[in-house]
């Protein structure tokens, strides 16, 4: 525990010291990842995806708010939709509009939850996003998952059903218009997701927030284990037997990160807990003080002392004898000058 302590210690010291160039990085793995994702899952334009559109949005997201990064995202989805239907397009920015505006008015500081939610679930671990909104922050930031969770959903729904929407379907504008907005719109898996991330962040904000001992590493369990209790349920109302096990295994690696990030920002030491009483004029306190799990770790500076060689520096005379004197004491110098003194005397 104390390996881990010191760890965790040497983590943050570095994250402070480079922490312009480390989120700068951060940034731009996400970005490049993201935009690389919807080019490959989308592909429908393909001057997108012939030229190195990701890695330069990617830069500029490196040095720019995370918001930016959204929009970025977001324009090359719509690109790639307008590619492949204008209608599908059109649906879709309606859409994008709608969760803009909630992202801008609750969670304007939360855009790495948005980018990061969708790209957990392309690996099967989004119940993350959820736990981490009420374990780190306030329930209602889940909003940002939420809208990444949707995003997720839409270009899922247009890649399983492209040929629908593609110009070599005889179906009229009107009807690819219908079908885009039933598929986007009434997708009864999403909602599902997205009720269960919206009560996984509210359980665990408030589990957090009780006055017992492990109130965190609780809330992250009980979190994982709301979310796994709706959405194989609701999979098994819907028929989807098969994809439970994905689930299940998700849910486990989500809550082992999840542990993990609890470690990170919430090590509490339990055997040194302080109960305070106190008063003031209108109320009595009760504070429970418990202290967070630290260890000092050294700091160890080596320092290289090299041997200076020292130069002897001969002074120029007029003399041969000055030459060849060899180098005086402080001391021999003060008594020569001396008794020059007294011979000019």
């Amino acid at each position: 525990m104390v390996q881990l302590l010191k760890m965790k210690e040497r983590f943050y010291q570095f994250i402070g010291r480079f922490e312009i160039y480390v989120m700068a990085a951060v940034r731009f793995v996400v970005a490049y990842v993201a935009f690389s994702l919807i080019n490959s899952t989308t592909g429908y334009m393909e001057i997108l995806s012939d030229y190195p559109i990701a890695l330069i949005l990617a830069l500029l997201c490196s040095f720019l708010p995370v918001g930016l990064m959204m929009f970025f995202g977001a324009a090359l989805i719509l690109l790639q939709f307008f590619a492949l239907s204008r209608e599908l397009c059109l649906i879709t920015a309606l859409i994008f509009i709608v969760l803009f505006c909630l992202y801008l008015r609750f969670t304007s500081r939360k855009g790495m939850y948005t980018m990061l939610t969708p790209l957990l679930g392309v690996i099967g671990v989004p119940y993350t996003m959820p736990v981490a909104c009420g374990l780190l922050s306030e329930p209602y930031t889940v909003i940002s998952v939420v809208s990444g969770e949707v995003a997720y959903f839409v270009l899922k729904n247009v890649q399983e059903n492209s040929a629908m929407f593609s110009p070599a379907n005889e179906s009229g504008s009107r009807s690819i218009l219908t079908m885009a907005a039933t598929e986007l719109l009434t997708d009864r898996e999403m909602y599902l997701y997205l009720a269960a991330f919206a009560a996984a962040a509210v359980v665990v904000y408030c589990v957090r927030k009780l006055a017992v001992d492990h109130a965190h590493t609780i809330a992250v369990v009980v979190g994982i284990i709301v979310q796994l209790g709706l959405i194989c349920a609701g999979e098994i109302t819907f028929g989807n037997v098969r994809s439970i096990w994905k689930v299940i295994v998700g849910c486990v690696i989500s809550l082992l990160i999840m542990l993990v990030v609890n470690f990170m920002t919430h090590s509490l030491d339990y055997s040194r807990v302080e109960h305070v009483q106190f008063e003031d004029d209108e109320y009595y306190y009760y504070v429970k003080a418990v202290p967070k799990a630290s260890v000092p770790v050294e700091d160890k500076q080596v320092k290289q002392i090299n041997a200076k060689r020292t130069r002897t520096k001969k002074k120029r005379s007029k003399g041969p004898a000055a030459s060849q004197r060899p180098e005086e004491t402080l001391e021999d110098q003060v008594l020569r000058e001396f008794r020059g003194e007294e011979d000019d005397k």
